[in-house]
């Protein structure tokens, strides 16, 4: 007999199985092992755990588990990237992807190897690392989680795959302007807030004339609001203000939001989106192109089911837009406050950039800064004569002249 809370060991065939008590349920398991020392020695190791508070019992513990732990997190802390489909279920692409995958496995299945099994998948698929790197990155926060509530007490490796280079897209100024002249005058509004603060399309769309100070020429985004929950004021500048005085000069009291359009009937409602006049005025000004859907596998084009409303209605190829987006715009925004002359510890704060990594990505020089600066620089060796004319040689004593192959 064994005294009492020291658990017990039996032999089964020739395998030791292990048995002890964790919040006063039995837990058997196999030691994996011949020797009674051995085995003894895994029961131990279980006591210990159990007495710190550290066991975690994984066996049964599954992906859908650690799913629904993240998504709980998420909500709980009000992430705005969490996204509810009509039910009210929340969803995430990255997420959606891993689902595919590991749905029904064990958490104590998902290795390294099989990660990196998943990943060659969805590379066969014709998706990009990117977005492969952000599936691995929500299922290393899955397991994150469950090693913090005790759940687990080791997690894979992780690895990561190489992503192309960060977008480098900006509009210059003539870009924006005839953009904006092709754009009908509902959608100018949240075009010049882009282009003139850098706010993210979800902040402009979001924007009310609450938010609008006209006689201090500033837009208050307020905590909980943006992407990365801080607040910010953003200065008005004039090409902007008149816009926006013309825009409050014919809104409608029933909708508080600035970005706002007629419906059929007259009413002023909230901008949803902009996709489909900005893609087309994008192609109709060469700014952008529609370019067919391919099989990453085959190479042939991808065909969209045909309309059942018509009669010999054949499947069209899928399309996707390929050009200019409305985040070049938030791009443009940075690199026109650093070269007005804004300091960029001040651009920051206004743009609502965090890291200075994030902030120098779109801090972007235009081919014609690159000139502009090559014939400030041979200006500036015009100017000092540097050469061989400018007697620096001759003045170096010739023991100390380096030789000339």
């Amino acid at each position: 007999m064994r005294e009492r809370g020291t658990g017990s060991l039996k032999l089964r065939g020739c395998i030791w199985w292990a048995k002890y008590y964790h919040h006063g349920k039995a837990v058997e398991i196999s030691c994996k092992t011949e020797d009674e020392k051995k085995a003894a020695k895994v029961l131990r190791r279980k006591l210990a755990e159990v007495e710190t508070g550290t066991h975690g019992d994984a066996r049964n513990l599954r992906y859908e588990d650690l799913r629904s732990s993240y998504f709980l997190d998420y909500s709980t802390n009000g992430r705005r990237s969490l996204k509810k489909d009509e039910e009210g279920n929340p969803y995430s692409d990255a997420v959606r992807r891993l689902d595919d995958y590991f749905t029904g496995f064990k958490a104590s299945e998902i290795d390294t190897a099989q990660i990196k099994r998943f990943a060659r998948e969805q590379q066969e698929r014709g998706l990009a690392n990117g977005s492969i790197n952000r599936s691995v990155s929500a299922l290393r926060r899955m397991f994150n989680l469950a090693r913090k509530e005790g759940k687990l007490r080791f997690a894979p490796y992780f690895p990561m795959l190489r992503e192309n280079p960060p977008r480098k897209g900006f509009f210059e100024k003539a870009d924006y302007e005839a953009l904006f002249r092709a754009f009908p005058d509902y959608a100018r509004v949240p075009l010049a807030l882009g282009y003139f603060t850098g706010m993210r399309k979800a902040e402009a769309l979001g924007l009310r004339w609450d938010q609008v100070d006209f006689l201090h020429g500033t837009i208050t985004l307020h905590a909980g609001e943006t992407k990365n929950g801080e607040g910010r004021t953003i200065p008005i500048v004039p090409q902007l203000a008149a816009l926006l005085r013309e825009r409050h000069a014919k809104r409608q009291a029933s909708c508080p939001y600035v970005c706002y359009r007629l419906d059929k009937r007259g009413h002023a409602v909230r901008i949803m989106g902009l996709r489909k006049v900005w893609e087309s005025c994008c192609v109709k000004l060469g700014l952008g192109a529609f370019v067919a859907q391919t099989d990453p596998a085959t190479g042939e084009p991808v065909c969209g089911k045909p309309r059942s409303d018509r009669r010999n209605a054949k499947p069209k190829v899928k399309m996707t837009y390929v050009g200019k987006i409305f985040h070049d715009l938030r791009r443009s925004a940075v690199r026109n406050m650093v070269n007005g002359g804004v300091p960029e510890k001040v651009a920051m704060t206004i743009s609502g950039h965090k890291t200075r990594s994030v902030f120098d990505r779109y801090n972007i020089v235009s081919e014609a800064e690159l000139e502009l600066a090559g014939r400030k620089i041979a200006e500036h060796y015009e100017r000092e004569k540097v050469g061989d004319n400018s007697g620096t040689i001759a003045a170096i004593p010739e023991a100390q002249r380096l030789p000339v192959f």
